[in-house]
């Protein structure tokens, strides 16, 4: 069972803020309207006092390095209000198409009152439990985000009832929704932050009180797909071992996930 095992990297990290790999994966099965388009998936980032304004713009000139279409982003964003606000401050100067959009993650809890004004001035737009339709040429686009499930209230039961689109679902935790659709985007665990020979502190119980899905990696649920993602920074102890972080590159087409 995934949740309990799960291959490790060649990695290993001491300090507070790694640098990530984009990693590209083909989405497959999607609509013809879908193909060709690019989204960026990012979590999980932690972002602290101790991490430096030139660090903190080598990510984001990686990611417009991309020149991807949507830019999606999964919670955890920062460890206190001021790193919340110079996460989002530095993705100002970024643009994405098709827009950006974000949900809260449990990290992001002293933030909670101020999120969505922290991420409006960045042009990023947060989803708690609300859904927002993107018009395509052929076809459209819902991208739906729940709330967290450590502070918050997630709701996502009928959250994309009635849409004619291609469902896309935010999560910070990896928790299978009360929804159908096509994609689910999360993080929180850092692919286990701490892997040793397969094992992580997934595989001995932490957390087993919210049925997360599995630690890393892409997941049946449903009719549609789960991706873990490893995300970037690190919570607790400044160490990652075997759990290399991670942005996503989504590219869509007609080929299967891999």
């Amino acid at each position: 069972m995934k949740l309990f095992y799960t291959r490790p990297d060649r990695y290993l990290h001491l300090g507070i803020f790694p640098e990530a790999r984009t990693v590209a994966l083909r989405i497959g099965g999607a609509p013809a309207f879908m193909h060709g388009l690019r989204a960026l998936f990012i979590s999980d980032v932690h972002l602290r006092s101790g991490v430096s304004n030139e660090r903190l713009d080598a990510l984001t000139t990686q990611i417009a390095a991309e020149k991807a279409d949507l830019l999606l982003l999964g919670g955890d964003y920062a460890e206190t209000p001021q790193d919340c606000l110079r996460f989002f401050d530095a993705l100002k100067e970024l643009s994405f198409p098709l827009g950006a959009y974000a949900v809260p993650g449990n990290n992001d809890a002293a933030s909670r009152d101020t999120l969505a004004q922290t991420a409006e001035r960045a042009g990023v737009t947060l989803l708690k439990n609300t859904t927002t339709v993107i018009d395509l040429p052929e076809g459209r686009l819902c991208i739906g985000g729940c709330d967290d499930h450590k502070y918050g209230t997630p709701l996502t039961a009928g959250l994309f009832s009635g849409s004619e689109a291609y469902r896309v679902l935010l999560s910070h935790f990896p928790v299978t929704p009360d929804c159908e659709c096509d994609l689910v985007l999360c993080g929180h665990t850092h692919g286990g932050q701490c892997n040793l020979l397969g094992i992580t502190p997934y595989s001995v119980g932490f957390e087993r009180c919210f049925r997360l899905r599995g630690v890393r990696g892409l997941h049946k649920t449903g009719s549609g797909r789960m991706l873990i993602g490893n995300g970037i920074g690190i919570s607790r102890v400044p160490l990652r071992l075997g759990a290399q972080p991670q942005i996503y590159l989504l590219e869509f087409g007609s080929e299967d996930l891999i």
